[in-house]
């Protein structure tokens, strides 16, 4: 049991560590990022398309006049219009055939009850004359159990005579009859009595048609064509229906200044959320974080399919995420203005030259959507300018990408600044001719549309450097600056390791053309290929191109040569941080010698062992493999330079194989297993070394050997035989090339 608790918790340990190394990953650290770029961009969305909130209330007099800030339904309006629609409709009606029955059975039963009182009240006014007590009016209120009268009705009812009952009865129930043969409606029942008493009133005393016939008819008279309550809500539906809102639309004045304010303009203000009370248009914010989510899943999926390595790395995620923010700030200050005068361009000229070409595409398309999309909550038409704004970023992007992706320096910039000017101009007059007649706006529209370029261009000048100093980029401009032999580290390698000097020189030369030739960056391997060895400034001496004289290895244990050796990108790297130089030099430095072994150090002690076995992983350098086409480059230029100044006699056809053999075994090593680099790529490599390697190592000519006295008397013909003007002293003295002492792969020690 003991053991069984113990591996619970040593798995829950597990998980729990995998958890939080899940939560510091690469992979965790770029969704950190991503998701803080979506809340910067939503929040400064959302506060940009909030409108400006009024203080008001019914027959408060307006300061100021409001417009509409989104299509906006008077609801008050149309409300009424629809419900007057609905009332001009005419009810669909039912027939019903058991009412005419009904109505006549009725009839006749409260007849008969009438006809009862008027009985009793004859009886009475025999007996006791005109006078009747209230015991007589309770009794015959007993004989009325269908209807009931008041005392003066029930008065009449009693002084009646059989005469004048008998002639009430006969013409109600005629009456009634014959008005069941047509149609009573429903809801017109009133109109129906009344025809009934006009027919009645021809042959009845006047008093019973008053008191007794107009309550007996109200009694019984029902309609037969009742509505069909279904089918004419229906029908009233469709009344409403087709009735048209009372629309406010964008940029449409509901309430002017100087003006009273109704109920219905209340209304609208509220729905709009433009009152200064608790209530908030919920959807146009729900909008807002939709456009912005859609902004980032463009930026996303472009990302992966243009540039997935920007994807995976957090600090170029950084770059992308406050160059978004910077231009939705600044367009956002630019709307104020003008709504054309947004900067969007700034985008994609910063991200071409501080991260990559593809980068500036992918952050292009989703500033083109989000920036568009802000003119959605202006306060004026947005159709065409939402249109008009998403032509002209994504085109000019496009070009403003395709003029600085080769040669992102200033003046590069300014020239896309120029170019994309003239493009949006054209982008707004074309489609301005179609769709405005005014001319004069349209020209406007299209020269504050370029000024944006001019201004993106400017911009772009001023906050390039500042990203580059905070974020230590290798943008074109830094690597320039890098390559200046007048950089500190540079002068201390001219001065304190001179052959590390120019060894990094010719590997320079032979990395810029490599890259050249695979499409790399040949400004990146140029100014890696310099720095690429400075950690060898902490012991120049133990490494063979610095040495004059003694070599210290030869008193020295191996395994101490290949640990001083092996140490040289680890203080490269701890000097590359000192300095600041960018990531990509540091990771040059850190993988140009991968964990390749130093083999003459192996040899020797493999000789030293006396038949021991020795560890060829004591001898490796502890770098990565290289990853990057740069790093590779360079790692198989210096092994090259290092090894072809050791051949005793370098022809091009010796070069070129031996540049292949030493090739072929960084490849057997796994070196290049990381690298991004195809079979094709490394042979272009192999042809770009031998150009180069061709060039250094050419034949030279033999001079004869002159004496110094028949040197001297062929100078002072020659110097006679020139016009006085032109005689000028002249020193000819080229040495013969002295054959360079052999020296290991690496030219690092022996």
């Amino acid at each position: 049991m003991k053991q069984i608790n113990r591996s619970i918790r040593k798995k829950g340990r597990f998980d729990w560590d995998r958890v939080v190394q899940a939560l510091r990953s690469r992979r965790a650290r770029c969704c950190y990022v991503l998701l803080v770029c979506t809340v910067l961009l939503c929040s400064m969305f959302l506060l940009a398309i909030s409108p400006q909130r009024y203080d008001l209330k019914v027959g408060d007099i307006s300061h100021t006049t409001i417009t509409a800030s989104k299509d906006v339904v008077d609801e008050i309006t149309t409300t009424r219009q629809r419900e007057e629609a609905a009332k001009a409709v005419e009810p669909t009606y039912i027939f019903k055939d058991d009412v005419a029955g009904k109505v006549v059975s009725d009839l006749k039963t409260v007849l008969a009850q009438v006809r009862a009182v008027q009985q009793y009240g004859s009886k009475q006014l025999e007996k006791n004359g005109y006078s009747f007590t209230e015991a007589d009016y309770k009794y015959v209120r007993s004989l009325l159990t269908q209807i009931s009268f008041a005392d003066y009705q029930l008065r009449t009812l009693l002084n009646a005579t059989d005469q004048q009952m008998a002639d009430m009865q006969e013409n109600m129930i005629a009456a009634v009859e014959n008005s069941l043969n047509t149609t009573i409606r429903e809801g017109h029942v009133s109109e129906a009595i009344q025809y009934l008493q006009q027919i009645i009133a021809y042959k009845t005393d006047i008093d019973l048609l008053q008191n007794i016939v107009t309550p007996i008819l109200r009694k019984v008279i029902q309609p037969n064509m009742v509505i069909d309550q279904e089918a004419t809500e229906k029908l009233r539906d469709e009344a409403r229906a087709a009735v048209e809102p009372v629309i406010y639309k964008q940029g449409q004045n509901i309430v002017l200044a100087r003006e009273r304010v109704t109920a219905i303009q209340l209304a609208m203000l509220r729905s709009l959320g433009l009152l200064d009370d608790d209530n908030v248009d919920i959807m146009m914010y729900l909008g807002g974080v939709l456009l912005v989510l859609l902004g980032m899943a463009v930026l996303i999926i472009s990302l992966l399919l243009f540039d997935p390595e920007t994807l995976k790395s957090p600090r170029r995620l950084v770059i992308v995420t406050i160059i978004l923010c910077l231009t939705m700030g600044l367009c956002i200050i630019g709307r104020l203005i003008h709504g054309y005068l947004s900067p969007v361009l700034l985008t994609a000229m910063m991200l071409t030259g501080l991260v990559s070409a593809n980068s500036a595409v992918a952050g292009s398309l989703a500033m083109s959507v989000l920036v568009s999309a802000l003119i959605a909550g202006s306060d004026s038409t947005y159709g065409a300018a939402m249109v008009n704004i998403l032509f002209t970023s994504f085109i000019s992007s496009l070009l403003s990408v395709y003029v600085i992706r080769r040669k992102p320096y200033r003046q590069q910039v300014l020239l896309s600044g120029i170019l994309t000017f003239f493009a949006n101009a054209l982008i707004i007059l074309s489609i301005g001719f179609m769709t405005n007649t005014s001319v004069r706006e349209v020209a406007g529209n299209a020269l504050w549309s370029g000024g944006s370029a001019l201004i993106s261009s400017i911009l772009c000048i001023a906050f390039d450097p500042l990203m580059e100093a905070v974020f230590h980029l290798a943008t074109p401009t830094k690597l320039l600056e890098l390559s200046n032999p007048n950089h500190p580290l540079l002068r201390r390698l001219l001065i304190e390791a001179s052959g590390t000097y120019h060894h990094s020189i010719i590997v320079a030369n032979l990395a810029e053309a490599a890259a050249e030739a695979v499409h790399g960056n040949p400004l990146l391997a140029r100014a890696g290929a310099y720095f690429h060895d400075i950690g060898k400034l902490k012991r120049p001496l133990y490494f063979k191109e610095n040495q004059i004289g003694e070599n210290p290895h030869e008193h020295t244990n191996p395994y101490v040569s290949a640990a001083i050796l092996t140490a040289h990108t680890r203080d490269g790297l701890l000097m590359a941080q000192q300095y600041h130089l960018p990531q990509e030099i540091q990771d040059i430095i850190a993988q140009h010698h991968g964990d390749t072994p130093v083999a003459y150090f192996y040899h020797k002690a493999v000789q030293q062992a006396n038949g021991q076995a020795v560890d060829i992983a004591d001898f490796r350098y502890d770098g990565k493999r290289p990853r990057t086409k740069e790093s590779a480059i360079i790692m198989l230029a210096d092994t090259v330079e290092a090894a072809v100044r050791s051949m005793p006699d370098p022809t091009p056809e010796g070069i070129r194989a031996f540049i292949a053999k030493l090739v072929d075994g960084k490849l057997n090593d796994g070196q290049m297993s990381d690298a991004p680099l195809t079979l094709h790529d490394i042979s272009a490599i192999c042809d770009a070394f031998s150009t180069v390697l061709n060039g250094v190592f050419h034949e030279r000519i033999e001079y004869p050997t002159i004496s110094p006295s028949a040197a001297a008397h062929v100078a002072t013909q020659e110097k006679t035989a020139l016009p006085e003007a032109e005689k000028e002293p002249e020193t000819l003295a080229e040495e013969p090339a002295q054959p360079e002492a052999a020296e290991p792969e690496g030219g690092e020690a022996e």
